[in-house]
């Protein structure tokens, strides 16, 4: 046991390290101790397991107090240790590590990630919320997509743990393992390093992802702000599944799934049905509009004033939204009909009355105008405070009561255009890592070091400038590179 506490403490010294060079040579020193220590004293770590996690630090002696955690969880709990007290010990770690530490931590770390993520050790709700924050620890710009972002996604929604999530999915994606191969840098613990280069295959803190696994979390993602109504982020989401690049511009199951669920979503969000973007595959939009035929009907009726119609089609075809796991959101266009023929108003009045709105719009859920006044009342306020709608319900001398639409403010005060200015600064901030590693990973790009020799012979000829630019020529497999296809 002494032996074993005092190569577990050994990192970090008591005097501290200040320099980058000390602290790489020191860790790495550090983690082959560890590996030799495992090897020989497996049995030992797993006797006194408990009381090792107990004189540890996990936000000090990371590494360390990973090295015992891991021989105690992967691949089960050691049934000679109580499930409850290592359990704990797997919640703080995930929430205290020293990330800086840890990337040095190869397989283990990832393999503690992934048993987070499994829903086998810690209940959902706590499961999810750690994993999130071990998740941002490791990095922080949330920009790179790994395997643990697949199964934080799985795991959050299927259990209906959504919010604690939220902090992960609301991150841009911009990176994906293996989109290049940068190798092992020598220092890993350089804070200025994108995360691409310290998290990757080669220094174990990731796995491969399949082009599936890419489209599978956008929809997931799409699927949980779905259930939380936020239609704009849900649209985002599977929009980037239905135009996710492609061999030959073909689809796969799970693109014409968010396909159906976008159409309706678009309804929800912009009120009408919208072409997918102009770089999606002649031949993906083609499959969709042939896949998806009763969902496009019921886009056509949503712009038309017959909610009778409407309300019919979706009837018609109850079994089909079962089915596809669509029939929350088809409820939700019936719901959002009225209030989008609403909306159609401010572009005649500048204010109306509630009994004029309501004999000119109609309830798709019902087919019929609403019985009474107070219905729409509530129906305007409740657009209202979601946001939807710009406007404020006012009594005239008489009592009749109306609505005036209000126009969005564009004049900000003095504090609010400062406190923009600087958000637009921190955003400018945290884009310039990212955009110095993609400007790196397009210079080594064989593709376009090929049309870079091609602009300048042809500049050398004076030819013409070509329509079609440099994106138009590379092939749609290495738009994701490092993500891998699948069939």
């Amino acid at each position: 046991m002494d032996q074993l506490a005092s190569t577990l403490l050994s990192y970090p010294p008591e005097a501290g390290l200040d320099h980058d060079v000390d602290r790489d040579s020191d860790i790495k020193a550090h983690v082959n101790r560890l590996s030799k220590l495992l090897k020989e004293k497996d049995a030992d770590i797993v006797a006194h397991g408990p009381e090792l996690l107990e004189l540890l630090n996990p936000a000090v002696n990371s590494l360390s107090y990973l090295a015992v955690l891991h021989t105690l969880i992967i691949p089960g709990i050691a049934s000679s240790v109580p499930r409850d007290l290592i359990l704990d010990k797997f919640v703080l770690f995930l929430i205290t590590f020293d990330a800086r530490q840890c990337r040095y931590a190869r397989g283990h770390l990832h393999d503690v990630f992934l048993a987070a993520g499994s829903g086998q050790f810690l209940p959902p709700s706590a499961a999810v919320e750690a994993l999130s924050t071990a998740i941002l620890r490791l990095d922080p710009t949330g920009s790179l997509l790994t395997p643990s972002h697949i199964l934080l996604a799985k795991l959050a929604y299927n259990t209906d743990n959504i919010e604690p999530a939220l902090q992960v999915i609301d991150k841009n994606i911009v990176y994906f393992p293996g989109m290049s191969n940068y190798g092992e840098p020598k220092n890993l613990g350089d804070l200025s390093l994108p995360p691409p280069v310290y998290i990757s295959r080669e220094t174990g803190l990731t796995g491969t992802l399949k082009s599936t696994s890419v489209l599978e979390y956008d929809l997931l993602r799409g699927m949980m702000y779905c259930s939380r109504r936020d239609w704009a982020k849900a649209y985002d989401a599977f929009e980037k599944v239905v135009a996710y690049p492609t061999r030959e511009g073909s689809t796969s199951k799970i693109m014409i799934e968010a396909y159906k669920k976008w159409v309706l979503v678009s309804l929800l969000f912009k009120g009408k049905i919208v072409e997918p973007q102009s770089y999606t595959g002649t031949l993906a939009s083609k499959l969709y509009a042939n896949l998806a035929k009763p969902y496009t009907a019921v886009a056509v009726l949503f712009s038309t004033d017959n909610a009778q119609a409407l309300k019919a089609e979706v009837e018609k075809n109850t079994q089909t939204w079962l089915e596809d796991g669509n029939t929350g959101l088809t409820q939700e266009v019936l719901a959002h009909y009225q209030k989008w023929r609403v909306l159609g108003l401010e572009r005649i009045y500048s204010k109306i009355s509630l009994s004029e709105i309501r004999q000119q719009t109609i309830s798709a859920e019902t087919g019929k105008v609403l019985e009474k006044n107070k219905d729409v009342e509530t129906l305007i306020q409740n657009m209202i405070i979601s946001g939807m709608l710009s406007g404020v319900i006012e009594k005239n001398d008489d009592g009749t009561r109306f609505l005036t639409f209000l126009s969005p403010s564009t004049q900000l005060s003095e504090q609010d255009f400062a406190k923009e200015l600087a958000n637009t600064a921190l955003r400018l901030k945290q884009l310039h890592p990212i955009f110095k590693t993609t400007k790196e990973r397009l210079g080594t790009s064989k593709e376009y070091i090929k049309h870079v020799v091609k602009e300048e012979k042809r500049a050398e000829k004076n030819e013409p400038d070509p329509t079609l630019a440099f994106d138009a020529h590379v092939d749609d497999e290495d738009l994701m590179g490092g993500v891998v296809a699948t069939g």
